[in-house]
């Protein structure tokens, strides 16, 4: 009999990861809204958020996240929307306007961990979000995080596209500029890239995948998927490669996993083997890491479980493939978005 996941194990670990990290993950204070993202996510893909975030602390958590959303002041509205965490204190004790900024990032991850923790985004700036949006967006099509930096690629596109699918309003992207830059990062190899002529990655792959999806111009991109299913069969190597000649990585197989099943090709591949890759990097203790003998951290935790329940659907919830939310709150965003 094929080994199932210690979900018991693993519910306990994001609980855990959800009320405090070890002391060496302090450098990653700045993101804490996108760890709390990923920590609801890896329970919501085990089934098991509503026993591990009772009610009086999912309001304890509602609360923390709307006080990182950036308040209106003078010379700020192109770094409002939510910011990575509570690092630099109340806004008001910031002075530096680029500091306590919102990032698209985490803004989409701020509206994730809202939605599973059942708010009803009643609070969010839409207005303000939209706005940012606008300014983020870069005549080649392509977003920047944040005001004041040459950062940008196909990461960035993602979360703006999901920001504005969670919110139902694509005012603030020039769809046609996204979709031209995103097919100007095909690759000869039929995988996708950071920008145009470099090199084919996984991660790159979903988020090109994931924002031609919610787009909805997919086939207008990729009329044949079969290149783009290739490239993603040949890095299946037990467990999915993100790049040629790398090893296997546990995050990978919800990075790729999510984009075969966005292009129909869920079919063609060897689950067994993802699976047992998986299983393999499950730590005794819970949580999942990122290759074999190795300790777990929240982000491979999370997306491995997820990449688990496309290969086991008996076993597990169905995640979003295009989101990282579950299937039954993004059918909730659709209906809502139907009956307006």
């Amino acid at each position: 009999m094929a080994p199932t996941l210690s979900v018991d194990k693993h519910a306990r670990y994001f609980k855990h990861c959800l009320t405090m990290l070890p002391a060496k993950t302090v450098s990653l204070d700045a993101t804490r809204m996108t760890l709390t993202h990923i920590c609801l996510a890896g329970l919501a893909a085990l089934g098991r958020l509503d026993e591990m975030v009772p009610d009086n602390k999912r309001g304890e958590m509602v609360e923390w996240i709307y006080a990182q959303q950036i308040p209106a002041a003078p010379g700020n509205a192109a770094y409002r929307g939510f910011r990575g965490g509570s690092l630099f204190g109340p806004h008001g004790a910031c002075e530096n306007v680029a500091a306590n900024s919102g990032n698209v990032a985490a803004t989409y991850s701020a509206l994730c961990a809202l939605l599973l923790l059942g708010d009803d985004l009643s609070r969010v700036d839409r207005k303000a979000i939209v706005y940012v949006l606008r300014q983020l967006q870069q005549p080649s099509g392509s977003f920047v995080p944040h005001p004041g930096t040459t950062e940008r690629d196909p990461r960035f596109i993602f979360c703006a596209c999901a920001t504005s699918y969670i919110l139902d309003d694509w005012s603030g992207i020039d769809r046609d500029a996204a979709t031209r830059y995103i097919k100007s990062c095909v690759n000869f190899d039929g995988g996708m890239t950071q920008a145009p002529f470099q090199e084919s990655h996984g991660g790159h792959l979903y988020c090109c995948v994931a924002s031609l999806s919610l787009m909805g111009t997919l086939d207008a991109v990729l009329p044949d998927r079969s290149r783009t299913l290739r490239w993603a069969m040949l890095h299946q190597n037990g467990g999915y490669q993100g790049r040629t000649n790398k090893a296997p990585d546990t995050c990978y197989s919800f990075w790729i996993g999510a984009s075969v099943e966005m292009l129909g090709g869920h079919a063609l591949l060897n689950t067994d083997e993802v699976a047992s890759f998986i299983h393999k990097c499950e730590s005794a203790y819970g949580g999942v890491s990122k290759v074999p003998d190795a300790n777990p951290d929240p982000l491979h935790s999370a997306l491995g479980i997820a990449g688990y329940g496309f290969c086991r659907p008996s076993e597990l919830p169905r995640m979003s493939p295009e989101l990282l939310l579950p299937e039954s709150v993004v059918q909730g965003l659709r209906s809502k978005c139907a009956a307006k």
